[in-house]
């Protein structure tokens, strides 16, 4: 849930005429601004996620893939390789997603993936966080798509918070 708030910023202005949707999504730009990832951890500490907590959520980011991959915690690595294979679309390959981003984020300056060889290294890291996690399961990248996944969905639409 805390992606998705962040992600609100992303929405293009005229995504919706929805009058309670653009009131909703002002108050969250006055009250957390424009970042998306600085959003997600507001409302994360707001929630009361552990200091702990908080670290896992900023490190999951793809532009510390680097620091993730050298990283000792496998809650981290975990988090990072699952939000960088998610897509808006579904799930999908490291490659496949992270290309996505640099196609996405070329004409961002300030974006890392605006930048060819600091983009492929990045990717270069996350396969490197990709086989890390792949050592201690069972089955391979290519078993987790979206239809081995849809039972689990289907459940989390019915979990209340």
């Amino acid at each position: 849930m805390l992606h998705d708030m962040g992600n609100m910023v992303k929405i293009p202005e005229d995504f919706s005429s929805d009058e309670e949707f653009l009131k909703i999504r002002k108050k969250y730009f006055d009250r957390y601004g424009t970042n998306d990832h600085e959003i997600n951890l507001e409302i994360g500490k707001q929630e009361g996620l552990t200091e702990k907590e908080l670290k896992i959520l900023d490190g999951k980011r793809s532009r510390k893939n680097e620091e993730t991959l050298n990283s000792n915690s496998y809650e981290r690595k975990i988090c990072a390789y699952c939000d960088q294979r998610v897509a808006p679309d579904g799930v999908t390959s490291i490659e496949e997603r992270l290309e996505d981003a640099k196609i996405r984020y070329k004409n961002k300056p300030l974006s890392v993936w605006s930048n060819e060889e600091k983009a492929n290294h990045l990717i270069d890291c996350s396969l490197g966080i990709e086989k890390q996690i792949m050592r201690y399961c069972k089955l391979k990248p290519e078993d987790i798509n979206d239809i081995s996944i849809k039972e689990y969905i289907e459940k989390l639409k019915t979990y209340h918070i």
